[in-house]
């Protein structure tokens, strides 16, 4: 793990608000086995307040730790909904599960089965990310691995049936391994949407090409969706350049954009994404490379040992990180303008996959065990709830 100051690069300033910077280049549904174990979460009218200025403590504690869920099938994503419960991809499966008071239900409809046909899973792909607009849960988007390419489709949702998916995104470069697969709404209301390199590193730093940028599109259920949002740097889809694999996307709540991202052998990486902006692969990895014209650095970066990074969060205080072969869950303390020391604060439970914060400001946390890479536990994989202070 880097021990430098978790400063900006300076290859790009770094924003309290997202902006562009030059860069070089009918039924009711049939319940799962999966049963919750304790606990439920409030509905968004019961949700605490979420505090206004960012920063917290240096260190901070797991104080309380549930198991949510138990019996699913390697889990990637986990969204938490307004009315308490959690929706969750599983990729082998390309199913959608809600969790909700006691039971995993998978969602089904004809967009299940739609979503189900056309989802190739392969090496690292399947059923990937997904994401549902703040306030508005008509649609579901996901990230899918297909036959040919990858691509984001949007499904109607309507209690827990799925209506047909419409493919907003597609001809996005496919691989066995590294195809990103993360999508986050930003707080300016637009999808982003990680890719990852398909194993084709030059194409990295082309604007021309899908692979291995974040993506920055219109998608709010309109007939335009997958459209480039307005002001994008290179007047298309593209947002930021230079990334391998990026499978975390978080935003807090100043607007600030953070990234982790899988390196290859030497370093994984943390950063702060600013639109317009290279990341330097396959020119760079962590800070090997640096300093590179028109690259930015990583803010902070950690031995794949150490981490080999899935999802990220974002609180107030703190960013989380899930991390794969690492088996921890990694605390990033946030200040005003920047990052602080990253603490281990879970282990333990093995592969981690993916981190969400909850309407009832806990964290959620999906384990990875049954991908075949893990050593599967009891009641493996799990949803974990935490309470941290």
């Amino acid at each position: 793990m880097s021990l430098r100051p978790r400063i900006a690069a300076l290859a790009c300033l770094i924003p309290l608000t997202l902006s562009a910077c030059s860069s070089s280049s009918d039924g009711e549904p049939t319940p799962s086995a999966s049963r919750i174990i304790s606990g439920t979460t409030p509905t968004a009218s019961e949700a605490p307040a979420a505090p206004t200025e960012i920063g917290g403590a240096a260190t901070a504690t797991v104080t309380a730790q549930d198991v949510v869920a138990t019996g699913l099938d390697a889990p990637w994503a986990v969204e938490p909904m307004a009315d308490g419960s959690l929706l969750v991809t599983e990729r082998d499966t390309a199913s959608i599960k809600r969790v909700r008071a006691g039971v995993a239900t998978t969602l089904n409809g004809p967009g299940a089965e739609a979503l189900r046909g056309i989802v190739a899973k392969k090496g690292e792909g399947g059923l990937l990310g997904l994401a549902v607009l703040s306030g508005d849960t008509t649609y579901v988007y996901a990230y899918v691995t297909r036959a040919k390419d990858n691509a984001v489709v949007r499904m109607q949702l309507t209690g827990d049936l799925l209506g047909q998916p419409t493919a907003i995104v597609e001809g996005i470069p496919a691989a066995k391994n590294h195809d990103g697969g993360r999508i986050e709404f930003g707080p300016d209301g637009y999808l982003y949407i990680a890719t990852g390199d398909a194993s084709q590193p030059q194409t990295a730093r082309d604007t021309g090409s899908l692979a291995g940028k974040i993506l920055r599109v219109v998608a709010k259920g309109g007939p335009k969706d997958g459209r480039a949002a307005p002001e994008n740097p290179w007047a298309n889809r593209v947002w930021s350049i230079g990334h391998r694999n990026v499978e975390g996307l978080a935003f807090v709540a100043d607007g600030r954009l953070y990234a982790s991202e899988l390196g290859q052998d030497a370093w994984d990486e943390l950063n702060l994404v600013v639109g317009g902006c290279d990341y330097g692969w396959p020119d760079s990895e962590g800070e090997d490379g640096l300093p590179l014209d028109g690259v930015t650095g990583p803010v902070e970066t950690w031995s794949p040992d150490d981490a080999s990074p899935s999802g990220l969060a974002a609180t107030h205080e703190a960013l989380y990180m899930a991390s794969l072969k690492g088996e921890r869950l990694w605390r990033i303390p946030l200040t005003a303008d920047g990052t602080g020391e990253p603490e281990v604060i879970l282990d333990g439970v093995g592969r981690i996959r993916d981190v969400a914060v909850g309407i009832d400001g806990n964290l959620y946390v999906a384990t990875n065990n049954t991908d075949g890479r893990g050593e599967p536990r009891e009641g493996d994989d799990r949803i974990l709830r935490l309470t941290v202070e």
